[in-house]
């Protein structure tokens, strides 16, 4: 029979080390931090996959043992108040891991070491490997050839195993000389003094010569200099730290090591316990160890959280109760080869079946297509599952395009990602055909599960349907098997288990009508953007890459020739050597290829040194030639057009993305970047470029929200505002404004909407912080109504937790949660800004759906191809740029109506720079 091995973990040492280790902006759908505790679990799942104990144990701290307060009165005195998002953490770290079934043992009056030391006395005698798993080294007095030590090196999840001679190699004592080479060198962290000018180098010297701390001590009169008389004066500090650095053994704890086993938890409770944390990239890693003890996989775990009979507990939050997997009643469909769990039907009576649906009209259809690695758009391996309640259709090949039509066309449709779905009928590329049916689909009867759940919680790290599957409906997605079910049927089913749910939370959140009314009808209109893309001029782009090679070699000659030496810029070990140790610059952040020569160092040693400012332009010109000059021309599509994709859930705020290509990012106050623009140009001979730009929004928003007077009719007086706000900020008349002073007066009005501090300010316009905070207290005094409503604002975001717009949508910020000042800082400036940020997001949106209805309504030719921040795009013949241009400024101005006017300015070219 095999040696059985068991963990046993020092719960407060994990739980520091994870809890500093990752962001503190991690938090659970309810707002509670979640960093310690994932971190744990995040190393309690590595230390079982790859050390595959039979059992675990943790031990918590619960008060100090008397012995170390008798021997030494400071002991961990000196230790800062524990932080209140650590403290809240720990009771959820317990609660998991009674949901894991792992036994928790604390003591009253003992520390999670002695708890560790008696168990490993214990394991080692009934003849069980120990493997001790803590942060803390007092621990590598216990080692022995059947207790190891385990540890994390980085990080949290990079782990080390000690044994006595690892402990001999990292100390160059033995692991029974640790309390003694403790008791010489003390440690700082738990206030334990040592021999003062006792260091690990000399401490370990020490023990090799004399052998104890007994030896060193009776041997201190023959040791000569500073050494010898810090030993003599200091014998009672050196045993009293000793005592303390010993760890107990013999600590009274009840627990049967024998009966320790791991990986008889129950799955339902853990996907329950998981998505009340949101922690949904642990699910599977955890299941998998059910499954390593218990010979179950984890896709047959995840399997089995569809099949095993007993109901779902509800997820708190939630609108009800999970609904327990049901089988097929009588006259139900039959459970077939090609579905999962649910009352399913295959074959020719599928599509029958989902035509009964869609007449219904009574419910949510959750729709998924999976075509197969290389599949086409259209084959035979094209997979098409319809779900509707707890039955799923798998729709036969050859109905799926006729199936499709109809749902979209007169169905409730419920997907992953509702944009695709739309372009499964009408791609994005003009050389492919566009079904009819997608210039009548309804968006009141479309639903994009991620969308709803990011404007439920837009700082999310992911929208992926399995992610939103364990942490909205509280059990990981299910795993087809082989010859089972298709995927498709698995997502159909999450996709319409999702809608419901989701939908009665947006209700209940009151942000069901931004998804109505805003989210959704966006989705058909982007993608007609993107299948009709925009042109492209490939020669424009060759001719500025060969000028930006050229400009590129002559920067690096330049950096050598400052430098002293050649070396390869683009690595930052070689720079950081040639800036920090060759030039002797002074240096900022180490990191683990040296210190860092990020943007913000540069910046800083731009004033001490030329090179610095050589770097940076370097590297904004080999960025923009990788990114834009040598990638957009291998992007186009088969109609020779580039084809971005417009994101809805990635800007936090509520702004559109781009990406494959990104194009929102170009520069523009570069003369590459213009020059970049001049390249897009229109697909069809004779058209032109047409720019539509709203003007100073984020400001008119404010103006709106805070009821400013003076700020009002600065927009409304027919003056330039920034000069407006100049003659309010320095108390002169308006002719009397010079440009340095309109200048100052720019950068205040729109670092106030973006909740710039003075030390922002400062930097923005090269001024001590005494001169900014005077422009930030001058403008307040200027227009009193916007400190007063941003005020009101941070206030209102710390009782709720969220920000909220105009039009109702909301984003969560848990940094004002937080007690590290920085974090609460940027709370507090994401509270202030969303309210205008957001609430330009929204208006950019709804003038989209207005220009694109008119756009079909009139019957127009011109098309709307991109939508960058506040600008709308569009290829126009040139015979018809007047009549668009006056229709999309009287969409674009009349589609919120603010105390302050919609100002929108039009340009057109025969390219996008030019039409700026």
């Amino acid at each position: 029979m095999p040696q059985r091995t068991l963990a046993v973990i020092d719960g407060n040492s994990l739980i520091h080390r994870a809890f500093h280790a990752l962001p503190p902006t991690m938090t659970a759908p309810d707002g509670r931090p979640t960093n310690a505790a994932f971190g744990f679990i995040s190393m309690l799942a590595k230390m079982m996959a790859d050390l595959k104990p039979n059992g675990v144990v943790v031990a918590f701290d619960l008060g100090k043992p008397a012995f170390r307060m008798e021997a030494l009165a400071q002991y961990k005195m000196q230790r800062p108040p524990t932080a209140q998002e650590l403290r809240d953490q720990f009771p959820m770290v317990k609660e998991l891991l009674n949901a894991l079934e792992i036994p928790i043992v604390e003591l009253q009056g003992w520390e999670g070491d002695d708890i560790l030391g008696t168990l490993a006395r214990r394991g080692e005698a009934a003849g069980i490997r120990m493997l001790l798993v803590t942060g803390d080294r007092d621990a590598f007095q216990l080692v022995t050839d059947t207790v190891k030590v385990v540890t994390t090196k980085k990080g949290i999840t990079d782990i080390v195993i000690y044994g006595p001679d690892e402990v001999f190699e990292r100390y160059g004592v033995t692991p029974s000389q640790v309390p003694d080479y403790l008791g010489l060198k003390g440690d700082t962290s738990d206030n334990i003094p040592g021999v003062p000018g006792v260091g690990e180098k000399t401490a370990t010297k020490l023990l090799q010569e004399y052998g104890s701390l007994d030896a060193v001590l009776a041997n201190a009169d023959k040791i000569p200099g500073k050494l010898g008389e810090n030993l003599r004066n200091n014998k009672e500090a050196a045993f009293s730290s000793r005592i303390v650095a010993t760890i107990a053994c013999d600590v009274p704890v009840d627990i049967d090591l024998e009966a320790v086993e791991f990986g008889g938890f129950e799955p339902h409770r853990i996907a329950t316990a998981f998505a009340e944390l949101r922690f949904t990239s642990l699910l599977d890693r955890v299941l998998a160890l059910r499954g390593g003890a218990s010979g179950v996989g984890a896709a047959d775990a995840s399997f089995a959280l569809r099949t095993e009979s007993a109901p779902v507990p509800p997820v708190p939050g939630s609108s009800g109760a999970l609904k327990a997997p049901t089988t097929a009643a009588a006259g139900a469909p039959v459970e077939s080869a090609r579905c999962i769990a649910r009352a399913c039907v295959t074959g020719s009576d599928a599509a029958a079946r989902v035509a009964e649906w869609v007449d219904a009209g009574d419910s949510w259809l959750g729709i998924a297509i999976d075509d197969g690695a290389g599949a086409s758009l259209f084959g035979d391996q094209r997979d098409l599952a319809v779900a509707h309640g707890d039955a799923t259709a798998v729709v036969d090949p050859a109905d799926a395009d006729a199936t499709l039509a109809l749902l979209l066309g007169s169905g409730r449709c419920a997907a992953a990602d509702a944009k695709a779905l739309l372009q499964e009928v009408c791609p994005p590329d003009e050389t492919l055909a566009c079904d009819a049916v997608f210039d009548d689909m309804d968006p009141a009867r479309l639903f994009d599960v991620a969308v709803a759940a990011y404007l439920l919680e837009s700082n999310r790290s992911s929208y992926e349907l399995s992610a939103l599957h364990a942490d909205y409906l509280g059990e990981p997605l299910p795993q087809p098997q082989k010859d089972q079910s298709p995927l498709a049927s698995v997502l159909a089913q999450a996709a319409v288990d999702l809608a419901v749910e989701l939908e009665s939370r947006l209700q209940a959140d009151e942000s069901l009508s931004v998804m109505r009314d805003i989210e959704m009808p966006l989705v058909p209109v982007l993608a007609r953007m993107e299948r009709v893309g925009v042109g492209l001029d490939t020669r424009v782009l060759a001719a500025l890459s060969a000028d930006a090679e050229g400009n590129i070699d002559g920067l690096r000659t330049d950096i050598h020739d400052l430098a002293g030496c050649e070396f390869l810029v683009d690595s930052p070990k070689q720079l950081s050597e040639v800036l920090f140790e060759q030039l002797k610059l002074p240096h900022g952040k180490k990191t683990k290829t040296g210190y860092s020569t990020d943007a913000s160092v540069l910046a800083m040693l731009a004033p001490i040194h030329p090179i610095a400012a050589k770097i940076v332009e370097y590297r904004e010109l080999t960025k923009l030639k990788s990114t834009y000059l040598d990638a957009l021309p291998r992007m186009l599509g088969e109609d020779h057009r580039l084809h971005t994709s417009f994101n809805q859930t990635v800007a936090a705020p509520g702004r559109l993305s781009s990406s494959s290509p990104n194009l929102q990012n170009i520069p523009v106050r570069t003369e590459y970047g213009r020059r970049i623009r001049a390249a897009f140009i229109p697909a069809r001979e004779g058209d032109l470029m047409v720019s539509a730009d709203y003007s100073q929004i984020e400001l008119r928003i404010l103006a709106h929200l805070s009821g400013d007077e003076g700020l009002i009719e600065a927009f409304t007086s027919g003056m330039d505002f920034h000069q407006a706000t100049a003659a309010r900020v320095f108390a002169i008349d308006a002719d009397s404004v010079e440009p340095g002073m309109r200048a100052r007066a720019k950068a205040v009005n729109f670092g106030i909407v973006y909740g710039q501090s003075a030390h922002g300010l400062a930097n923005t316009l090269k001024i001590s912080n005494g001169e900014a905070q005077e422009m930030i207290d001058r403008y307040y005094a200027a227009y009193p109504r916007v400190r007063a409503y941003l005020d009101e604002t941070k206030t209102e975001a710390y009782r709720t937790g969220y920000a909220v717009t105009f039009y109702g949508r909301k984003r969560r910020i848990p940094e004002l949660a937080s007690s590290n000042f920085n974090l609460r800082s940027f709370g507090e400036r994401t509270a202030m800004n969303h309210p205008m940020q957001g609430t330009a997001a929204d208006i950019i949106k709804i003038a989209m759906l207005e220009v694109d209805r008119r756009l079909r309504a009139e019957a127009l030719e011109s098309r709307m191809v991109l939508q960058v921040h506040d600008e709308l795009v569009f290829e126009s013949p040139a015979t018809e740029v007047e009549r668009l241009s006056a229709m999309v400024v009287a969409a674009m101005s009349g589609v919120a109506q603010l105390a302050v006017p919609l100002d929108v300015s039009v340009a057109t070219g025969e390219n996008w720079a030019k039409a700026k």
